[in-house]
């Protein structure tokens, strides 16, 4: 059980770095294309449901924000278990609050890139991706405890 909370922790600490190298670039990779958005978009609104198709025109507008809020949403599924494995109280609370922190000293770092900038907006991004990850974590774990109710009752 030791090692499984050196190995969580590692796997944080690797992906904070994989952020941190990211941010060190002047002009990083961006893996969402335009088009891609824009075809979900166009796909949505004939499907009628214009509600969900709405963040995907943000998206598209601004594909840098997508790219902030997935990233983190992974430095979110990585924190949760370090933070789980070695804090153990109040795990999804502590991850939002300690990666809206590194979120913040990312943007603080990148301002001294040459060709970046800081925004309050690509925070909010990082924020929105680390609690969506830890709604779905919640959802799982909601899931599993009465999957293993089930089966006990059976």
């Amino acid at each position: 059980m030791q090692i499984t909370k050196y190995i969580s922790v590692a796997v944080a600490v690797s992906y904070a770095g994989l952020i941190f190298y990211l941010s060190s670039l002047q002009s990083p990779p961006n893996p969402v294309t335009p088009e891609l958005l824009i075809k979900l978009h166009k796909m949505l609104v004939e499907m009628g449901i214009e509600f969900i198709a709405y963040p995907f025109y943000i998206f598209y507008r601004h594909p840098d924000k997508l790219a902030h809020m997935l990233l983190y949403m992974g430095f979110g599924f990585t924190l949760n278990p370090a933070i789980r494995s070695t804090i153990n109280k109040h795990p999804e609370a502590l991850t939002i609050v300690f990666g809206t922190l590194y979120g913040a000293s990312d943007e603080f770092h990148q301002s001294f890139v040459p060709h970046r900038s800081s925004t309050v907006s690509d925070l909010f991004a990082d924020f929105v991706g680390l609690l969506i990850s830890q709604i779905v974590i919640i959802g799982m774990v909601k899931v599993i405890k009465l999957k293993n109710r089930r089966k006990v009752v059976q």
